[in-house]
């Protein structure tokens, strides 16, 4: 019985160190499914009192990692309007029609 509570707590954290890796490369996808899979486990094993400290830590970076890319995107945003508004700006001063609107797709 040890060796499972074992075996469940080392793939609880090697699913948080994923998600921390991912989170770093930018694959929320990848970060949701290790919560998601490491919510599964944590369900399953209430007793992780030895590895929670290194859980926290580990959550505090995603945390951290997370505010920084929001941070980075409402900036970038933020740019981009400025910058779309004064070529709309050139484009009526200079009478040139504008040309059809450019989407992006962002996969979250």
């Amino acid at each position: 019985m040890n060796s499972t509570r074992e075996n469940c707590q080392a793939d609880i954290v090697r699913l948080t160190k994923a998600a921390v890796e991912a989170a770093q490369a930018g694959r929320w996808d990848i970060v949701i499914q290790c919560y998601q899979d490491r919510g599964a486990l944590l369900a399953t094993e209430q007793a992780l009192v030895p590895k929670a400290d290194e859980l926290l830590k580990l959550d505090e970076q995603i945390r951290d990692r997370v505010h920084t890319v929001q941070a980075v995107l409402v900036s970038l945003l933020g740019e981009s309007t400025a910058i779309r508004q004064r070529l709309q700006d050139l484009q009526q001063r200079l009478g040139v029609q504008p040309s059809a609107p450019v989407t992006v797709s962002m996969k979250a």
